[in-house]
């Protein structure tokens, strides 16, 4: 079975001029014979390394908003965070069904407003997986909702019965390529990864600001303007690491 894989990979990959990421199915018979079919198969191609720098190994707990270890794809990147929208992860999973694809459609307004009103780089961060057709495990946006992030973080909690799976970007795998928005996992209760819930639910909110309408969701569901901060807000991730730092930067604003 290994050797059958190693075999259908190296086709695709000379197939496609790049490796891929596939899917498959495997029947292994009670004759010790077995039969693989291939589902799906996307290349992955990769623009150029991006820019890696390291980490400053004196940031202060107080300063750090997270940090995450293990799933990040896209190409590395330094970036200056100026806009993100957060939701509640404990919050989003008490709420029923039907009202999810409400925060859903609240999201995708928020994050179009945000982006027309100048957002150079938007983080977005959410409960599951984004893009969801099952509102159980995430939110269940569309890409064209949010295609204006420059990063996709889903977190890995939900609530005390359900922590869903992440999705690795797969729901709209291609456009995340195409797009060259960075998406990550943060799995909060793993060594190397940490989410400063309080730090961030701290910071003042321009949910109503925008959409005034949306009293409702003030608690679930954060805006948050860094230009009005007093610091800055940097975004550090090494694809090859595979390691994410946000931080609040004291000296770069």
């Amino acid at each position: 079975f290994v050797q059958e894989m190693r075999d259908m990979l190296a086709v695709l990959q000379k197939a496609y001029d790049y490796p891929v990421d596939v899917e498959f199915t495997a029947n292994f018979l009670p004759d010790g014979s077995h039969r693989t079919n291939l589902v799906q198969c996307r290349p992955l191609p990769v623009a150029s390394e991006g820019i890696i720098t390291e980490v400053p190994q004196d940031i202060p707990d107080a300063d750090l908003l997270f940090k995450a270890h293990g799933a990040v794809i896209g190409q590395s990147r330094v970036m200056a965070v100026d806009h993100m929208i957060y939701v509640v992860p404990r919050m989003y999973g008490q709420l029923p069904l039907r009202e999810r694809y409400a925060v859903a459609r609240l999201v995708g307004e928020l994050t179009c407003l945000v982006v027309a009103g100048g957002a150079h780089s938007l983080l977005l961060m959410g409960p599951g997986r984004w893009g969801t057709t099952s509102p159980e495990l995430g939110v269940p946006v569309a890409f064209g909702e949010i295609n204006g992030v420059s990063a996709l973080c889903e977190i890995v909690e939900m609530r005390d019965d359900l922590v869903p799976d992440v999705s690795l970007g797969t729901h709209f795998f291609s456009e995340l390529v195409e797009g060259d928005i960075l998406y990550l996992a943060l799995f909060p209760d793993r060594n190397s990864n940490m989410l400063n819930r309080s730090l961030i639910e701290a910071q003042p909110n321009r949910l109503l600001e925008l959409v005034p309408t949306a009293e409702k969701w003030e608690s679930m569901i954060r805006v948050i303007d860094i230009t009005r901060s007093k610091d800055a807000v940097t975004l550090n991730a090494n694809t090859l690491s595979q390691d994410v730092f946000c931080y609040f930067d004291r000296e770069r604003k």
